[in-house]
């Protein structure tokens, strides 16, 4: 553990994936936010206590796992932990913009609860594609065709592609053949690519409606893999967020440039963690259990 006076903390908050296994705590805040997701027709207060199938879907996955971050980002900071930046994976980045003081929590999860409902509507898959370098994953890709695309940049041997089925299946299949390893994802469509672009247009009002205010700690984009700190520029990000590639590797490497010391994942397992530690020496990553348990 470092001396507090040379400790940089970022607050990472992980995407769509693990949906967590039970309520949070009941605080005014939480009943509010469970009766917003409640209004969008995702009762979660009654789906998560008894392991609902439809929590696996995209519409109910999404706001459950932002729920669940803002739970978590909220105990930490009452055990005294200041993030000095934010950074959110996809989904996450709406956590990332409350935690900066960009969006208010209500006006996130309005906003989630849409995308998640927008989103499911279009099929499609994703697949990790592992031990091999991003020149060669980008290779298949380009033989396959425009079907598939490269969706996030997570590490210097993991890409995820993303488009139909067939066409993700064939470079799964194809990375197989050289070395490298496909691992399907549980999603239901085609995150981060053109074919979401429906869905990124229907969003796009709701966006331009919602407050974005000046942040309170500088916030790294995914979009940009850059330091946003601008609210117009922010909104702008958020818009062709759905369509944008997930650039991973550029925020952590923007977060060791800036001196963090330690990035602790706001959220249920170690996705981020796990990742981070592939991409940098820099930084000591940390589970949200970590964190709470008091390493940092």
């Amino acid at each position: 553990m470092v001396d507090d006076t040379n400790r940089r903390i970022a607050f990472l908050y992980p995407g769509q994936g693990a949906i967590p296994e039970a309520l949070p705590p009941s605080t005014p805040q939480v009943e509010r936010l469970l009766a917003i997701a409640a209004s969008h027709d995702v009762p979660l207060a009654e789906w998560i206590p008894n392991g609902d199938e439809r929590l696996g879907e995209t519409r109910a996955m999404q706001p459950a796992i932002l729920i669940d971050s803002l739970v978590r980002d909220a105990v930490l900071r009452q055990s005294g932990l200041v993030p000095a930046f934010v950074a959110g994976h996809s989904l996450g980045e709406y956590a990332a913009l409350v935690g900066a003081g960009v969006l208010s929590a209500e006006g996130a999860l309005d906003l989630v609860c849409e995308r998640g409902r927008l989103m499911n509507r279009v099929d499609g898959a994703m697949a990790a594609i592992v031990k091999l370098a991003p020149s060669v994953v980008e290779h298949l890709c380009d033989d396959v065709g425009s079907d598939v695309v490269i969706a996030n940049r997570n590490g210097p041997r993991q890409l995820v592609v993303t488009g139909t089925h067939a066409a993700v299946a064939r470079v799964v299949a194809e990375a197989e053949a050289v070395g490298g390893r496909g691992i399907r994802l549980r999603v239901s469509g085609p995150f981060h690519s053109p074919f979401m672009k429906p869905a990124e247009d229907a969003l796009a009002p709701s966006i331009a409606r919602t407050t974005f205010s000046t942040p309170s700690v500088p916030v790294v984009s995914a979009v940009s893999g850059g330091v946003e700190q601008d609210p117009g520029r922010l909104r702008t990000l958020l818009t062709v967020q759905i369509t944008s590639c997930v650039r991973w590797v550029d925020v952590v490497d923007r977060l060791a440039s800036s001196g963090v010391t330690h990035a602790v994942e706001i959220g249920s397992g170690s996705v981020l963690t796990n990742l981070g530690r592939r991409i940098t020496e820099k930084i000591a990553f940390l589970t949200y259990e970590e964190a709470a348990d008091g390493v940092v």
